[in-house]
């Protein structure tokens, strides 16, 4: 059993319901795609990389020596936070989840606004069919705070069958 949350914590039940994605999907025999996070971490790695660079070239090179590496690197630098910054806005999209099974593929995307505890989830596949729904975050967890991840396998087992029946 999960360790119990703050039920009045829109932060908590967003966080332990994301967190709860990948066992869900497990469980329905979709294995988890890593392609948006290695993605998301070369871009961030490629930009640590430049800002290391460009520390050491100060330490090592005098100023007239390091301005043209200096200026191509805060160019480099630039141009890779404006990728980082396009990638998360919209190619990443709030993708909570991205996984396939032997020929289906299936992206989830959730929300959960402040003050508001309905869950909003965004379920797409390969054939670009979409099914968006609300699952009161009440209605997964106890009162002491506890997930109930069968009530919320089956939530989710009931939303995909209605997404592959959209997609016929």
């Amino acid at each position: 059993m999960s360790k119990p949350i703050n039920v009045y914590s829109t932060p908590d039940l967003r966080q332990a319901l994301d967190e709860a994605l990948p066992g869900v999907f497990k469980r329905l025999n979709y294995e988890q795609s890593f392609k948006l996070i290695d993605t998301k971490l070369i871009i961030g790695y490629s930009i640590a990389i430049v800002a290391a660079i460009s520390f050491l070239l100060d330490k090592k090179l005098r100023f007239e020596e390091a301005l043209l590496y200096q200026k191509m690197l805060v160019g480099s630098y630039a141009i890779l936070s404006a990728v980082f910054w396009y990638f998360n806005k919209y190619v990443e999209k709030g993708i909570k989840f991205t996984g396939h099974s032997k020929e289906k593929t299936i992206t989830v995307t959730t929300k959960m606004n402040k003050y508001d505890y309905n869950y909003q989830v965004t379920l797409g596949n390969e054939a670009n069919s979409v099914v968006k729904a609300t699952l009161p975050a009440n209605t997964v967890f106890n009162e002491q705070g506890y997930l109930q991840t069968d009530i919320l396998f089956k939530w989710f087992e009931e939303k995909l069958d209605s997404l592959y029946k959209k997609a016929k």
